[in-house]
């Protein structure tokens, strides 16, 4: 199944110079970082290039899939694009734990669990499908801010369940948006990226999850 790929850049994202491919993941990181100023609270005096510092948060399946991203590009030697990277995922009954867990564990990757967010440095917050509200507090810890994975086009669909909304209210296209998290409210803050793709006929949520965790994981 082929599936048409509709890309909306936010202000100064632009493309690549390669055959029309978006920028690198650094681009998006400095534009973040253009929009930030002193009289936010953060500590201006961060590095200003890759190999970045990441920390994760994410709980289920289609965060999953951001997060084996996140890994590959860590451990891709020749771009260097992330130096360190850290996982947060919320309790679970399941003594395996989230999918989100499960493939850090596997991974060797750090884990923390929510409300700890562990004691180090980073540079940029990634979240996928976290479920949970970030505090101003936290999201000044970030030198780049925070950014949302988010499976809908925002500004539709905001909130928990987006693409089984997507699916109950019968929507033809659908796509993934990357934003810049506000704290306080969910979803809402500037978009920095956003693709979008036609819902394929009579698919499930489940399906539709399968296609959206790949493209989110394609964006970041």
């Amino acid at each position: 199944m082929r599936i048409l790929v509709r890309r909306c850049w936010g202000p100064g994202l632009g493309h690549g110079a390669a055959g029309g491919r978006p920028t690198s993941q650094w681009r998006i990181l400095a534009r973040l970082r253009g929009s930030l100023g002193e009289e936010d609270g953060r500590d201006t005096r961060v590095r200003e290039k890759p190999p970045w510092r990441v920390l994760f948060f994410g709980t289920d399946q289609f965060a999953q899939e951001t997060l084996r991203a996140l890994h590959a590009a860590r451990e891709n030697k020749e771009e260097e694009l992330i130096e360190k990277l850290e996982v947060v995922t919320v309790p679970s009954p399941s003594p395996k734990g989230l999918p989100v867990k499960q493939y850090a564990v596997q991974s060797q990757l750090p884990v923390h669990e929510w409300p700890d967010v562990g004691s180090g440095e980073y540079d940029v917050g990634v979240v996928a499908s976290f479920g949970r509200l970030l505090s101003e507090t936290l999201i000044l810890k970030f030198p780049y801010g925070i950014l949302n994975v988010h499976p809908s086009c925002l500004p539709r669909w905001r909130g928990p369940a987006p693409i089984i909304h997507t699916v109950l209210h019968g929507d033809l296209i659908t796509g993934v948006t990357i934003m810049q998290i506000r704290p306080k409210r969910f979803d809402v803050g500037p978009i920095l990226k956003q693709e979008t793709i036609p819902v394929p006929p009579k698919s499930t949520a489940m399906e539709l999850e399968a296609v959206l965790s790949r493209l989110g994981a394609n964006m970041v």
